[in-house]
């Protein structure tokens, strides 16, 4: 992981004020990837066009299918309304951060084909590290895939944004199912103006340990994993609370987030070794800035 770190401390000399992108970085063997912008080295440094992957439908082939859904199980439509604020690929003006996130997407392919997975928790060490950003980007690229069924879960009970995010923060969500107050299918949404399927926060005046606790939850995360493709679940910060581990106890892979100015390699490590009974799947290194400025000039 000592790439990894240098790339944080080189981040942190370079100061809180410069224009930011995010990459990813391979602080695990046969995963490395960049997101939203291109700094790196090797192949994580080309252009986007001249990505050496493996042909995408071969990967996509080389998992086999899920199981076909329930019937009435695809979601209960609900009307969206986008924060115009949030920073989604479906609103980037520069075509060149959705092919990161296609590049990203690939690399995650490419690991599911060596070892299969169909749920992952996105986890950072520290709040404000671009984790819901991530889950809702990623989301959408990968259901851009044809006949890809996509989840995203906002697992954060405490101060999760997602529902805020896709203005139904009033819609039953994880915790109605946790206190069974509702049923899988009737906290699982979908809407007309985005490709994938969402389920929200919700509401409790219980604590956000208690549920997580519930031995149902694990039933209910592989439950999602039957009828989906991929399952994303957003997460609150590792090293405040244990959440996270709860949630990855239910799910195939984590996915570590960090942020360039931000993340010390102390609060990453301390991050890796909470969640090192877990699978590992890769990390994604958000706010880095790019080695050429005028090739990402007006990038966010």
């Amino acid at each position: 992981m000592s790439r990894f770190f240098n790339i944080l401390k080189e981040a942190g000399r370079s100061g809180s004020n410069s224009d930011t992108a995010a990459r990813a970085v391979e602080p695990w063997p046969a995963l490395e990837f960049e997101t939203d912008a291109g700094a790196g080295s090797g192949a994580a440094n080309q252009p986007p066009e001249a990505e050496a992957a493996s042909p995408l439908q071969d990967l996509l082939e080389s998992f086999p299918e899920p199981p076909a859904p329930e019937s009435g199980f695809l979601g209960t439509e609900t009307e969206v309304s986008l924060d115009q604020k949030a920073r989604l690929i479906t609103r980037a003006a520069e075509p060149v951060v959705a092919e990161h996130y296609r590049r990203l997407r690939t690399k995650l392919l490419q690991e599911r084909a060596n070892k299969p997975f169909r749920s992952l928790v996105v986890a950072s060490p520290n709040p404000q590290e671009g984790k819901t950003l991530t889950v809702l980007n990623l989301g959408l690229i990968f259901a851009m895939l044809p006949s890809f069924r996509v989840l995203v879960v906002d697992g954060d009970l405490r101060k999760g944004s997602l529902g805020k995010w896709l203005g139904v923060d009033h819609q039953p969500g994880l915790v109605s199912l946790l206190e069974g107050g509702a049923s899988l299918e009737q906290v699982v949404f979908k809407c007309d103006d985005i490709p994938l399927h969402f389920v929200v926060r919700g509401k409790s005046d219980m604590r956000p340990g208690e549920l997580l606790n519930a031995p149902q939850l694990k039933t209910f995360l592989r439950r999602m994993a039957e009828h989906y493709d991929l399952v994303l679940v957003d997460s609150p910060p590792v090293n405040m609370v244990t959440d996270a581990q709860l949630l990855a106890a239910g799910c195939d892979g984590v996915l570590l987030i960090a942020r360039a100015y931000s993340t010390t390699c102390k609060h990453f490590q301390k991050m890796v070794q909470e969640l090192a009974s877990f699978r590992i799947v890769g990390a994604v290194l958000n706010g880095g800035e790019p080695h050429s400025r005028r090739r990402y000039k007006g990038y966010y």
